[in-house]
């Protein structure tokens, strides 16, 4: 369910109580390589031979960064110069952890900045790639970010001849790593927390377009309708639906918004739906309302089952004899306020796991769930104009 967003830009003052020296290292894997190194002959070091390194860098759009990992940032407003980047695997479809690093740069008030996000699963990463030897580091607590309750981590360094800031934080629910950084001669009175909570997009987030905790999904009236098509000939211009089939029944989604999941104009899916069947009646039956945890996750069917996740589980759902829209195998994990995981393997329908609480000792079934999903067809949706 949507998480109540908080939209307060606050100003902190970054307060600098050491003085220290410090030096940047060799960037990280995750810097763009484009230096070039001269390799020198022993006979004469007047000659060299440059050798360009490859650039893992691949610049992408916003949307690419956007359909590749849920809860993403944008650049705030007023910026310029705007580039968005990746390193690694930008298939749409796959969905190994660690994901890949995608990198927005931007220019604003005469600065430039570098953000950084990458699914990393139950890992906190720093991938900035900078390596300095902090002279202060803040804990700190965004705005806006996970309802303003989101933990994080201003480091900045003050040399003598350019100073850095750092700000890291970490998105437990969803595992996600983000980093923004800047280099400038002098940060002194700069707040780069302010520039992070800028950063913050509503309409990004997993749960967007998602019902409140508070507001029960209240799916549409059907009232006269005897027909799929009929309730079809209903839907609001944006909507969505998809005949599939579920445990051997033919069933009817009606999504709330559907989204083009590779940008081509050609598939579009959704990560919501009302499910309705016919009856042994051959009357119309509403058998409930399924959504994912975000764009990275849009509903998908393989061998009756349809699948329903997000990125701290996976639901194999089905539909019983008594025409009843069930959880029959779930594979998931929960956090504690430390990050640690602990891992589940339970069923609506019957005994899958002898412990009582659900509890398995490692994430070897919510892998195989994941595989499963992947391997499934995602529903494809009709979209009304």
């Amino acid at each position: 369910m949507k998480k109540k967003i908080l939209l307060v830009m606050m100003m902190s003052v970054f307060a600098l109580q050491m003085t220290a020296c410090g030096k940047e290292a060799t960037p990280a894997e995750t810097e763009p390589a484009e230096t070039t190194e001269a390799v020198e002959t022993t006979e004469n070091t007047e000659n060299t031979e440059n050798t360009e390194l490859a650039n893992p860098w691949t610049e992408i759009t916003e949307e690419q960064a956007t359909a590749k990992i849920p809860n993403s940032f944008s650049a705030p407003e007023g910026a310029t110069n705007v580039v968005w980047r990746a390193m690694g695997d930008m298939d749409p479809s796959s969905f190994e952890v660690p994901g890949p690093v995608v990198e927005l740069d931007f220019d604003l008030d005469g600065m430039s900045f570098t953000a950084r996000e990458q699914i990393t699963g139950d890992d906190n990463q720093d991938i900035s790639g900078m390596f300095y030897d902090w002279t202060v580091t803040n804990d700190i607590t965004l705005a806006n970010w996970a309802d303003g309750n989101m933990p994080a981590k201003a480091s900045r360094y003050v040399g003598d001849s350019e100073s850095a800031d750092l700000v890291t934080w970490y998105d437990v629910e969803i595992g996600i790593s983000y980093s923004l950084s800047t280099v400038a001669k002098d940060l002194d009175g700069f707040d780069p927390q302010a520039i992070v909570e800028a950063m913050y997009d509503p309409n990004k987030q997993a749960s967007a377009g998602i019902p409140d905790d508070a507001d029960e999904h209240v799916p549409m009236d059907i009232t006269g309708c005897d027909t799929f098509t009929q309730i079809v000939d209903k839907l609001q211009a944006g909507q969505g639906y998809a005949n599939v089939t579920i445990a051997d029944k033919d069933v009817l989604l009606v999504a709330s918004g559907t989204y083009d999941y590779d940008g081509d104009g050609k598939k579009f899916v959704a990560i919501d739906a009302d499910v309705y069947e016919y009856n042994a009646d051959g009357k119309i039956q509403y058998l409930g309302y399924v959504e994912c945890g975000g764009t990275a996750y849009p509903l998908a069917v393989d061998k009756g089952i349809l699948y329903v996740g997000n990125n701290h589980g996976m639901q194999k759902m089905t539909i019983t004899e008594f025409d009843l829209l069930a959880v029959d195998e779930n594979a998931y994990v929960e956090y504690d306020s430390d990050g640690n995981g602990t891992y589940y393997y339970t069923s609506d329908l019957r005994t899958v796991n002898e412990d009582p609480d659900g509890k398995v000792a490692d994430d070897s079934k919510l892998n195989e769930f994941y595989a499963d999903y992947e391997k499934a067809e995602m529903v494809e949706f009709n979209t009304v104009q």
